[in-house]
């Protein structure tokens, strides 16, 4: 797997060794909010500790994603997707209130 040149830092990722699970109580996890720990023996990373509301929001990110790469596989989808683009491009498109407006006028 390839790794980006540009590290991605982020002032909530703490790295710690194994010894600090033996400190994690139900409180300090608790007290943990936004930090995230990734836990490692002699500088290798074994494992990675998160808030369950993080971990919530990576997996409906994951979840997009999926979607997105199902719908572009879907050749149908795909080309109604193009077309929606190109239209963009053309100038054929209307806004929401344009749209909502006609509607109430029927």
């Amino acid at each position: 797997m390839a790794t980006s040149a540009i590290p991605n830092i982020d002032p909530n990722v703490k790295y710690v060794g194994v010894s600090k699970l033996r400190d994690l109580n139900a409180t300090k996890l608790r007290e943990q909010n936004e930090e995230t720990y990734v836990i490692q023996e002699n500088d290798i990373p074994l494992a990675v500790l998160l808030p369950y509301k993080k971990y919530l929001e990576i997996r409906e990110e994951f979840n997009a994603v999926i979607s997105m790469i199902e719908m572009l596989a879907n050749e149908t989808e795909r080309n109604g997707l193009l077309k929606a683009f190109e239209d963009i491009r053309a100038g054929r498109v209307r806004s929401l209130d344009e749209i909502e407006a006609e509607l109430e006028r029927e």
